[in-house]
This record gives structure tokens, C-alpha cells and sequence, in this order.
């Protein structure tokens, strides 16, 4: 996040675990993205739940994100149409100074 500050981005920050997304929230987010784009491999529950040897339905995962959000691959940035997932400092420069 400090890359979107130094350019002095217009940014609206949420914790998803102090502010829960609903599931329209999540349906929305992930729109037409494969969902496991959206899987955090690096949390503790999804070796537990198998998911490294069979990936979840769409389904699945939705539920145990709003669950447990450890799961959901953070951060998200969101800017018009476009969905940026996890941290990418090429792509955060390119969204806050408007580079393509």
C-alpha cells in the first residue's frame, strides 16, 4: 500500500476481517475471475481443507471465505471495472499513476 500513498492515491482501505465482505460483496468482486485467483495458498486452512490436491467449486470457496477470510489472497484493489489481486508493485504503480 505504501507505493498507492507515495503517489497520493485516492484510497479507500477495509479489513475484511473487521469488516466482513457480504456475499453479493464477494459474487461481485470476483465477477468472471476463475476463483482460484482469489485463493490464498499461504493460509493455514487451505491445506486443511484439501484444496491443494482438489481445487474447490466456485461455491465452496465462496462460503469458506466468508467463513474464514485468511482464505480470501489479499490485497484487492479495485479501480473502475478492473480487479487487482495480491501485491503487484508494477501493477500498483501503473494504477496509481495512471500508466498502462
Amino acid at each position: 500500500m505504501s507505493v498507492l500513498r507515495r503517489y497520493q492515491t485516492d484510497t479507500e482501505y477495509r479489513d475484511f476481517f473487521k469488516d466482513r465482505l457480504s456475499a453479493e460483496e464477494l459474487e461481485k468482486l470476483i465477477g468472471a475471475h476463475p476463483i482460484t485467483e482469489f485463493i490464498s495458498t499461504r493460509a493455514k486452512s487451505y491445506k486443511a481443507t484439501g484444496w491443494d490436491k482438489k481445487p474447490p467449486t466456485r461455491n465452496q470457496a465462496i462460503v469458506a471465505m466468508l467463513k474464514d477470510p485468511t482464505l480470501l489472497r489479499r490485497p484487492i484493489l479495485v479501480k473502475g471495472s478492473k480487479v487487482f489481486i495480491g501485491f503487484s508493485r508494477s501493477d500498483y504503480e501503473k494504477l496509481a499513476t495512471g500508466r498502462k
